[in-house]
């Protein structure tokens, strides 16, 4: 019995230590109020019940760049650095073949993506080796790679993720986008677990 207990109580704590190796910046369950809200530039937000992750995920239904941007009313700790972290989420894009093959990820300690941040180049559409795929997609970028840094960004106090995706030249078909569970980690393996 001492035994039984002992295993249960080991795999919880196994189980409760893996948990928090993976920071959970945003769920995707809501819009929120401005001035915290999803904003995507020339289109509205809205809730979608075809998710990954909980009940919802976030979309937009738009051509212009920027898809997908919000500001976090609170500093996040993401519990990682440059060197050691990775971020996660799922990113559907409805129709890959219309965009230019270029665009950016960026994540800043100060509201702006000119200003104390990251941002990582959609170079081909490609995150890695692996190309964005029509669909949803595991995208999963380590930290290290955010090539474009600008200031001093704080990986304790982020407040601020976008994505943006150029369309080609004079293209401008409507098309559907979401995000789903954006996640930091320094496991990898842990964020590849949480997206099965």
């Amino acid at each position: 019995m001492k035994k039984t207990i002992t295993a249960v109580l080991l795999l919880a704590a196994c189980s409760y230590a893996n948990a928090q190796k993976v920071q959970i910046l945003d769920r995707c369950e809501s819009l929120d109020d401005k001035p915290h809200q999803w904003f995507s530039d020339g289109s509205p937000t809205k809730l979608n019940s075809d998710h990954k992750e909980g009940s919802y995920s976030i979309s937009s239904n738009g051509y212009k760049p920027e898809r997908l941007r919000k500001i976090y009313g609170q500093p996040f700790d993401t519990g990682v650095t440059q060197d050691n972290g990775y971020i996660s989420f799922w990113f559907f894009i409805e129709k890959p073949e219309l965009l230019k093959g270029s665009g950016q990820v960026a994540i800043s300690s100060a509201a702006n993506s000119n200003v104390d941040a990251y941002g990582y180049a959609f170079g081909g559409l490609k995150v890695g080796s692996n190309k964005l795929v029509a669909g949803w997609n595991n995208v999963i970028i380590p930290l290290k790679e955010f090539k474009d840094v600008k200031g001093a960004p704080n990986l304790a106090a982020i407040n601020y993720f976008r994505i943006v995706l150029y369309n080609l030249q004079d293209d401008t078909t409507i098309q559907e986008v979401k995000i789903d569970n954006i996640r930091f980690s320094s496991d990898k393996t842990q964020l590849e677990i949480v997206a099965k």
